[in-house]
């Protein structure tokens, strides 16, 4: 069978054969014309023919999806081509220091360019280079400004290109030595046309800045190839947002003092604010951490989840009905206030509403977050930072005590015993997953929250310590500890642990977060499956319908569950987990 590449060279060689012989009007060395400028004139008649080839396939492919995808897959490999062509073009301008090209051939060049049919014809050739001298002043001050003037792109999209060059592309030193890219894992990706080439060269860029915490690694050469080879398989697996991902990790294990240099630099600017009345309204801005963070969004994921009664009014009757020992208990009555004077008094008759019914009757108090409790004892006044006024510590700590009061009032909200008539309260838990070994102090390995954010060793084990949070401590494999027991459903302790191990969907490039996913019996219960941890995944409603389709399969490893994908997505046939949510452990061993 004949290979891509015989087939590239037998085309080349017949659109070579079309051309007509090329003038050598202009040049003043007797060179082969044909060795010099076709490769410009076949280059310059590709672009025509693509876009009139592109726009017969469209027009050919109709309404067939396989042809539609086809054209797709094409096309973005010639997207890619592209894109590692202008990179390699930019570096070029660099090398051959056309900044000290002379305005004369400049014009020429750009004649050539708005007339290509002339060119590709032959009827006009390339100038002969003539540069400026040193010493002069020229039209250019260096590679990067020709790109950005000549291509029209801003000095940061030049400099990125020729930068990029740098990294990825192999070229020759000034005197004639070839230069090996910096990433050689990356370049190959880059060259092969695996991944987009934009993204492998921001992946580029990003590597680079993470060379000081290499370095400071004890053995610096081999993490730097196991952090450039995990990168390089991200960017052929997974799109820019799991590279992210991957990349805060990485940044997150080689600084380990990096987190806690965040959260102290973010702490200073807690607080809740009133920023003054607009159009839509009055404005409050809230600055929290990670802990606040992940109340207000556990509070958002249940105001958002269609399943979650949360902010429904509850039916009093119709709940005390469904109560197993409801008929056992004699009801409350409503208290009366005249009789109850150590009662907090209703408020006052004007301020309620006359159709509320007597049992719903606000208490004084009840919105009073002004009122003092004598029993309370006075603080201290607040410090001020270092440039800090007086008067700004006391705006700085009062918008701390009202975010404060924020976070206490939800989690009251939450814990206490609420009134039944009172919308249902979300179930908030903040949930931190700690490495044992970090839990014990072993280990400079960061937490993770639910949501997927990373916290610092010590903030991990003052957060294990903390009401209202709880914390998972992993095996050196990444499993739950301790948890779960069989039963026709998942317990809560067992949708728990669900969470902390597979933090939402598994199936790969799939982004709903765990409240909104179902637990899943991999092998059926009704067929003999097990309530457990073993026998367990969470998916979204929609991968839940394709895994009963038939559409991938889940697999378990040393407890844990992998996708395999169909052979049209995953041809590698490799069991892998979500790396949405697992940036570092995607593909199973």
């Amino acid at each position: 069978m004949r290979t891509l590449a015989a087939f590239a060279s037998d085309g080349l060689d017949g659109l070579h054969q079309s051309l007509a012989p090329s003038t050598t009007e202009g040049t003043d060395t007797t060179v082969s014309v044909d060795h010099v400028d076709d490769p410009f004139r076949l280059l310059a008649i590709l672009n025509p023919m693509l876009t009139s080839l592109l726009d017969d396939l469209a027009a050919a492919a109709g309404p067939s999806p396989v042809r539609a995808v086809l054209l797709a897959l094409l096309t973005e490999d010639l997207a890619r081509t592209i894109g590692r062509a202008q990179i390699i073009a930019a570096g070029m301008l660099e090398d051959s220091d056309a900044h000290t090209l002379k305005e004369e051939p400049l014009t020429q060049v750009h004649r050539i360019h708005t007339h290509l049919n002339e060119f590709i014809e032959g009827e006009i050739a390339l100038p002969a280079d003539q540069r400026y001298s040193p010493g002069t002043k020229m039209l250019f001050k260096n590679g990067t400004d020709v790109a950005k003037d000549q291509l029209h792109l801003s000095h940061a999209q030049a400099k990125h290109r020729i930068t990029t060059r740098d990294l990825l592309v192999p070229r020759r030193g000034f005197n004639g030595a070839t230069i090996e890219p910096r990433f050689g894992q990356l370049a190959t990706v880059f060259h092969d046309g695996t991944a987009d080439p934009q993204q492998v060269a921001n992946a580029a860029r990003r590597m680079a800045t993470l060379q000081p915490g290499i370095a400071a690694q004890p053995n610096p050469q081999e993490t730097a190839a196991r952090v450039e080879e995990q990168v390089a398989e991200s960017l052929v697996a997974r799109n820019q947002s799991g590279t992210g991902q991957l990349f805060k990790l990485i940044e997150a294990q080689l600084d380990a003092g990096a987190l806690e240099r965040s959260e102290a630099q973010m702490e200073a600017n807690f607080g809740l604010q009133y920023k003054g009345k607009q159009i839509r309204g009055f404005i409050w801005e809230i600055c929290t951490g990670v802990e606040g963070h992940e109340l207000l969004t556990s509070v958002s994921d249940q105001l958002a989840n269609p399943h979650s009664q949360f902010g429904n009014p509850v039916d009093v009757a119709t709940a005390r009905a469904k109560e197993p020992t409801a008929t056992a208990q004699p009801e409350l009555p409503i208290p009366d206030f005249a009789d109850a004077p150590d009662a907090p008094a209703p408020i006052p008759a004007w301020a309620i509403d006359p159709n509320t019914p007597p049992d719903q009757i606000p208490v004084e108090g009840f919105t009073n977050i002004a009122k003092t409790d004598p029993g309370l004892i006075e603080l201290p006044g607040p410090v001020p930072l270092p440039g800090e006024s007086l008067a700004e510590a006391r705006q700085r700590e009062k918008g701390r005590s009202l975010l404060q009061y924020f976070l206490d009032s939800v989690r009251r909200f939450s814990d206490g015993e609420s009134d039944r008539t009172l919308p249902k309260p979300p179930m908030l838990e903040m949930i931190v997953t700690i490495p044992l070994d970090t839990l014990i102090g072993t280990s400079d390995q960061p937490g993770v929250t639910s949501h997927n954010h990373l916290v610092s060793p010590g903030f991990a084990r003052k957060l294990a310590a903390t009401a209202n949070v709880i914390p998972a401590v992993l095996g050196t494999a990444s499993q739950p500890l301790d948890l779960g027991r069989k039963q026709r459903f998942f317990s809560r302790a067992q949708r728990r642990a669900m969470l902390l191990r597979d933090k939402g969907c598994i199936n790969p490039g799939c982004t709903m977060a765990a409240h909104r996913c179902e637990a899943n019996h991999i092998q059926p219960w009704y067929l003999g499956g097990e309530t457990n941890l073993s026998n367990s995944a969470l998916l979204c409603p929609i991968c839940h319908a394709s895994f009963h389709a038939g559409h991938f399969k889940i697999v378990v490893i040393d407890s844990i569950p992998y996708v395999l994908q169909n052979r049209a997505l995953d041809p590698e046939q490799r069991p892998r987990r979500n790396w949405i949510f697992h940036p570092k452990a995607a593909i199973a061993a």
